[in-house]
């Protein structure tokens, strides 16, 4: 008898330890994945906010081939670690520079975008679009401009 209860014993404890063993391992799928958010970010929680000081830039006037360049001023004001994941915008003449390292509660930091005004005329509006784990995941900022088309001296 000792013999089948040792048996069942083992077999039990083998059973959970596949169970434990699964239920890690799903886990850490979730902290590898494309976010490269931690679990503890997710399991703790805590919400972090993604707030700018102001969502539109008015580059005003410029001439058509101007390279133009903004900052924005954020801060999370959530409660959990802040981690953007992506910045990107409409087309490739605009292009957003942005933080890769984790912003704690009350952190701040600052989205760059550059925008080429070459072939463009007339008022032109750009929107920028991040991704973090903030809830809702997506944030837009925008920027615009009047752009002076270059007259052909012929």
């Amino acid at each position: 008898m000792d013999n089948s209860l040792s048996s069942k014993t083992f077999g039990r404890t083998t059973f959970i330890l596949s169970f434990i063993l699964v239920v890690l391992l799903s886990f850490g799928g979730c902290n590898s994945g494309g976010s490269g958010l931690s679990t503890d970010i997710v399991q703790n929680g805590k919400t972090p906010k993604l707030t700018f000081n102001e969502s539109m830039h008015d580059f005003g006037d410029i001439n058509e081939g101007d390279v133009v360049t903004y900052t924005f001023d954020f801060t999370n004001t959530g409660d959990g670690d802040l981690l953007i994941t992506d910045a990107h915008a409409q087309c490739s003449c605009t292009v957003p520079e942005w933080p890769k390292d984790i912003i704690k509660p009350g952190g701040k930091g600052t989205i760059r975008v550059k925008f080429d005004s070459n072939g463009k005329s007339g008022i032109v509006k750009k929107e920028i679009t991040i991704e973090a784990n903030t809830n809702p995941k997506i944030t837009k900022i925008h920027i615009q401009s009047n752009i002076h088309e270059q007259k052909n001296n012929q």
